[in-house]
């Protein structure tokens, strides 16, 4: 059984190695559907979030066998490479498995899977910070790639391919024209024609154009400031627990934390592109406390509906949008990760 799982994983790598574009559409097409499954019938909810996941680990998957076909393979340790999974196999899932747990156990089931989804991001979280040094996380830890960087590498993609691993690695890839100075490929270190590109091996930095970079070391400010971060909504969560879903302790303290995270990480000069990038997604993210209860259902509320539906009666076309959106927001609200995932 586990050859007949490792010979079709095999067949399933070439295939993706060797028809990226193809694989993309398929992924696209699982993304879209889940969008077409929302509000057709009773439950369609929970099997649109799982299309929805399902694409996402889809592509994350994909993603893992391109980088390896092509040999651009994170520089972290095994071990913190499968936590960095792991968490964010929890971020694509998260929102799926609270709508299943409630419609199988109801609300009590339903916290108390969120409350243990968050403490074992919050733990994972905690790891990669201190043990492994991984610096500021991305939420998820694993993004998608730039594909079309990727496929600009010097290592082609039909290298995953087993029978092609034990051929010769030829000492020159390319030569130059004496009259032109151009670089040209020769014909030996060409690949198959299936995966064939015209870009020059030495043409492109490809790790650097898919900003795999190393973490930065941070200092103990910076370390509080991303602890702060990390156990926010496990204080959230505690303090819904204690004083309950309409009082205002639970949101001040949850925004007061997310503020006081980004403040006392400091300079961010010394950071690295993709922690920047980091910091100014969390930074946007504040805006959630807008949408976010009990400031959406006091202040909020009635000021977002008359905004979309001015919107929407005065631009053309645009109430196909803003209708549904007008509708959709009080099931958006009852959804936990759709607001206040970390």
């Amino acid at each position: 059984m586990a050859e007949y799982f490792q010979t079709v994983y095999t067949k399933y790598c070439k295939s993706v190695s060797c028809n990226p574009e193809v694989i993309r559409q398929i992924e696209s097409v699982f993304r879209i559907s889940s969008y077409l499954i929302a509000g057709r019938y009773n439950d369609s909810q929970v099997l649109s979030e799982l299309v929805y996941s399902a694409s996402r680990l889809m592509v994350m998957l994909n993603d893992i066998i391109l980088q390896q076909a092509v040999k651009i393979v994170p520089k972290v340790p095994l071990s913190q490479d499968r936590i960095m999974r792991l968490l964010t196999v929890l971020e694509y899932t998260e929102v799926f498995v609270e709508l299943a747990v409630k419609k199988l156990w109801g609300e009590v089931g339903r916290w108390i899977v969120i409350t243990v989804i968050q403490l074992a991001k919050a733990v994972l979280r905690c790891l990669l910070l201190i043990w492994y040094q991984a610096g500021i996380q991305a939420t998820p830890p694993i993004s998608p790639i730039d594909r079309d960087i990727l496929m600009m590498s010097s290592k082609k993609l039909d290298l995953v391919v087993e029978n092609l691993m034990t051929e010769k690695t030829k000492s020159k890839d390319t030569f130059v024209l004496k009259r032109s100075g151009k670089a040209m490929r020769t014909l030996k270190a060409a690949p198959n024609e299936n995966c064939r590109t015209w870009v020059l091996p030495e043409a492109e930095d490809i790790e650097k154009k898919l900003f795999l970079y190393k973490p930065s070391k941070l200092t103990q400010p910076q370390m509080l400031a991303e602890f702060i971060h990390i156990s926010r909504p496990l204080v959230h969560i505690l303090l819904l627990s204690w004083n309950g879903k309409k009082s205002w302790k639970p949101w001040m303290s949850s925004c007061l934390m997310d503020i006081a995270s980004l403040y006392v990480m400091g300079d961010l000069k010394d950071l690295n592109p993709n922690e920047r990038t980091e910091l100014k997604r969390r930074t946007f993210t504040l805006f959630y406390y807008l949408l976010r209860s009990p400031f959406y259902d006091r202040f909020s509320e009635a000021k977002i509906r008359i905004l979309l539906k001015v919107f929407g009666d005065s631009i053309p076309g645009l109430n196909h949008f803003t209708n549904p959106l007008i509708s959709y927001i009080p099931y958006w609200q009852k959804v936990y990760f759709y607001l206040w995932s970390s």
